[in-house]
């Protein structure tokens, strides 16, 4: 087999099959099994989701329990048989055969761990960033955008037309050589949601392996869809403080830490109801994913 698509649904059954019949339509060229994992979902979805799936050669996993992303997707990765593996979000489309350009691309380095492409929103336009540095110091001492910008220009990055390394690609679709993924250990299944590809990408360096954005292929992305139901403002700060702790110094983590308890700090007291569960889980420290809403 060359490549297992795994799928993880959320309550979102009509778009996973959509992206399904995306992948399906635009796929040509190479061997393929497709794998959803459900991931305890309510009990009209599931329903609606075998009904969607009936027709379609697909392998379906229904999880007890949420498992979040990266549990979900490593439920998948278990009964998976593909030599690359590709991570599609359910909210997700396919609009080339973007697969085969992966496949092609990946097997002319051995030292590819991971494949990122461009993200197009729903209306053809492609993200302003689909791959990225990693989240750090940097990011929230000049902010998002201008960390972006000096990552793009010092890179090389601001108008790519050919494959390029960078520190991380958008998790929305990932597409990996299945050994150096299982090298890297995988997918965290601690993280529920939120900064899975930045731990992953973090892994794969440490590993010696390359993340490579590759802009000549895409998809598009509706972006938030699979996750909406689930998504809580807690969950970036207890996931990202984590991937920090577990994959940096402590020093730089404590500097992390403080940074970003003067930045939610002042939010707190600008928009209490909205910021202060955050600035209290980054005030106490500790394993930040004791607050998580993962089961």
């Amino acid at each position: 087999m060359d490549v297992s698509i795994i799928i993880v649904n959320f309550n979102s059954a009509r778009y996973t099959g959509e992206c399904i019949d995306s992948v399906v339509q635009h796929t040509v060229g190479l061997a393929f099994e497709i794998i959803v994992v459900d991931n305890n979902s309510e009990s009209n979805d599931v329903d609606l989701l075998e009904e969607i799936l009936e027709t379609k050669d697909v392998r379906l996993i229904k999880s007890k329990i949420n498992l979040g992303f990266g549990g979900g997707a490593l439920l998948g990765y278990q009964i998976s048989t593909g030599d690359y593996l590709a991570f599609i979000n359910s909210d997700s489309l396919l609009n080339e055969n973007s697969l085969l350009k992966l496949f092609t691309y990946i097997k002319t380095d051995e030292n590819i761990g991971l494949l990122g492409l461009h993200q197009r929103n729903e209306g053809g336009e492609y993200f302003e960033y689909s791959a990225r540095q990693f989240v750090g110091l940097q990011h929230h001492l000049l902010g998002n955008a201008s960390s972006q910008k000096f990552y793009a220009k010092k890179y090389g990055f601001e108008n790519l037309n050919q494959p390029y390394e960078v520190d991380m690609v958008s998790g929305a679709f990932m597409f990996f050589d299945a050994k150096k993924f299982a090298d890297a250990g995988g997918f965290d299944p601690k993280i529920f949601l939120f900064y899975e590809e930045m731990d992953i990408c973090f892994r794969l360096k440490q590993k010696g392996y390359k993340t490579i954005f590759y802009p000549g292929a895409s998809f598009i992305h509706y972006q938030g869809k699979s996750s909406e139901k689930i998504v809580t403002k807690n969950e970036l700060i207890i996931s990202y403080l984590y991937v920090i702790q577990k994959n940096y110094s402590y020093w730089y983590y404590l500097v992390i830490r403080g940074v970003l308890l003067i930045k939610y700090g002042i939010k707190a007291i600008l928009k209490p109801k909205k910021y202060r569960m955050p600035f209290l889980i980054i005030l106490k420290g500790g394993n930040s994913l004791t607050y998580s809403v993962k089961p």
